[in-house]
């Protein structure tokens, strides 16, 4: 069988070739930085250097010359840095010519000519001087020469030159030359190594993270993004298992709602239909049989209202379609106003509603939906409330905090089940069993809007003698 060499294929786009690529490329740059200043500016930067130093002796020396161990500094900086220090008067006579050895040279007038290059264009002012570089005819090293003008005594302009010889430098060139050839190789080979091991750590977690996350992609929410030794890295995992475990959530959320909600709509919609053909083909002539037939198809109708209104209204909430509109509400008017709406309970089933307030009871909130609230709570409270059918609506300003309660005497919450109360489909979730009243999302909804006004919220209840459903706003203060 003939085997097909399979190619390596480089990611260029990948992190770990980027970090190595700029990594090698900041090695290669340090190395030519090292080749340019050793090698090609070398001489350059010696000469200035040296210039540099000369320039500084010359200056301190002319700022020295009247004091009375002029002569010793003169003496120390010939020995002590190898310059040859000339003090020459302005009829061009040496008057203190002395070499590095501290040696007097022979008095001699200096040639005119060479006076001129010398002291050419400096004055007789305060620290005028000109430092240049010339080859001696009889060396075959180059000298920096520092001239001057040191000053004037008894009447007699004196001047100063400094010169110091350039030593050679294309033997230690040559020698670094090698050694950095050397050391350049060595170290494009280890930065070449360590830049892919770096690299190959630092993407390490990050291909994991990108495995993990193909995995959630095609929905298994099992997956764990796991940590490592950087905080950035420790960040994006930690916030990428928090994404994993809300999206887990709301997926089963979704599954739930969909099983729940189908379930309430097959329900009442088989009952309208199973009715409706009770009326075409058994009480259709019997009036008083045909009446309570109807008047089932219009409660189930009512109850796929409620439940379409309810879904409406915990979209638009979730969403946050509609803008939330804070105002001063005086929460008794609006509880009162809230009772009106259940009147035919009043007239057809005995509800007895009793009011109780105390204080201003003015908060700041969005009218419309804490009006919502009340509803669903007193209405949570009529669909609970089997023999004692009384309903206690209670606001209460205490401490610049205003109450709301809504107590009933019905059958009650059990201890174990207060907490689970304010999920949606809550009773649905654990059984499909139709709830005998209501569609297991008013308390959801009452939830909704009570944090999204960041309400303190609650029930008190003991099972089988009713429930107290309240919560507690800010009272408003009208400042102005």
């Amino acid at each position: 069988m003939r085997q097909e060499n399979k190619k390596v294929k480089i990611d260029k786009n990948s992190i770990m070739f980027t970090f190595w690529k700029y990594f090698s490329g900041f090695a290669a740059a340090i190395l030519i930085s090292l080749w340019l200043f050793q090698i090609v500016f070398l001489n350059s930067f010696y000469e200035s250097m040296k210039e540099g130093e000369v320039t500084k002796i010359g200056n301190y020396l002319i700022g020295e010359y009247k004091n009375k161990d002029f002569e010793s500094k003169i003496l120390s900086y010939s020995q002590k840095e190898g310059m040859e220090i000339e003090i020459i008067d302005e009829d061009r006579r040496r008057i203190y010519p002395m070499n590095w050895m501290g040696l007097m040279m022979n008095p001699e007038i200096i040639d005119q000519k060479i006076f001129n290059e010398y002291f050419e264009g400096v004055n007789t002012g305060e620290k005028a001087y000109r430092v240049f570089t010339a080859k001696p005819q009889h060396s075959e090293n180059s000298t920096i020469t520092y001239a001057g003008y040191l000053g004037k005594k008894h009447d007699v302009n004196y001047y100063i030159i400094i010169k110091s010889e350039l030593e050679p430098v294309d033997s230690a060139v040559e020698i670094l030359q090698k050694l950095l050839m050397l050391v350049s190789i060595l170290s494009l080979l280890l930065a070449l190594i360590l830049s892919y091991f770096i690299s190959k750590r630092l993407s390490k977690p990050l291909i994991s993270m990108s495995r993990s996350a193909k995995k959630l992609g095609n929905g298994d929410f099992n997956v764990h993004f796991d940590e490592d030794d950087y905080s950035e890295i420790n960040d994006l995992s930690n916030t990428l298992n928090y994404a994993t475990s809300e999206l887990a959530k709301t997926i089963e959320v979704r599954k739930d709602l969909i099983s729940n909600v189908s379930h309430d709509l097959k329900t009442p919609l088989t009952v309208i239909k199973s009715y409706g053909e009770m009326i075409r083909d058994i009480s259709g002539n019997n009036e008083e049989m045909r009446n309570r037939h109807i008047e089932t198809i219009i409660n189930e109708a009512d109850h796929l209202t409620m439940l379409v209104n309810d879904l409406l209204d915990l979209s638009k909430i979730e969403s946050n379609l509609e803008d939330v509109n804070y105002e001063p509400v005086n929460l008794y008017d609006l509880s009162k106003e809230v009772i009106e709406r259940f009147k035919i309970f009043f007239e057809k089933s005995d509800y007895n509603f009793i009011f109780e307030t105390e204080g201003n009871c003015i908060i700041f909130c969005d009218r419309k939906r804490i009006e919502q609230v009340i509803y669903n709570l007193v209405n949570n409270a009529i669909n609970y409330s089997r023999r004692e059918k009384e309903i206690i609506i209670r606001v209460v300003e205490k401490d610049g905090k205003v109450r709301f309660d809504c107590i009933d005497k019905g059958i009650g919450i059990k201890k174990e089940n207060i907490d689970n109360i304010w999920e949606r489909f809550y009773r649905e979730r654990n059984n499909h069993v139709r709830p005998e009243v209501g569609t297991g999302l008013g308390l959801y909804i009452v939830k909704s809007i009570l944090e999204m006004h960041e309400y303190e919220y609650g029930v008190e209840s003991e099972y089988g003698k009713g429930s107290d459903f309240y919560f507690i706003a800010d009272e408003y203060k009208n400042e102005s």
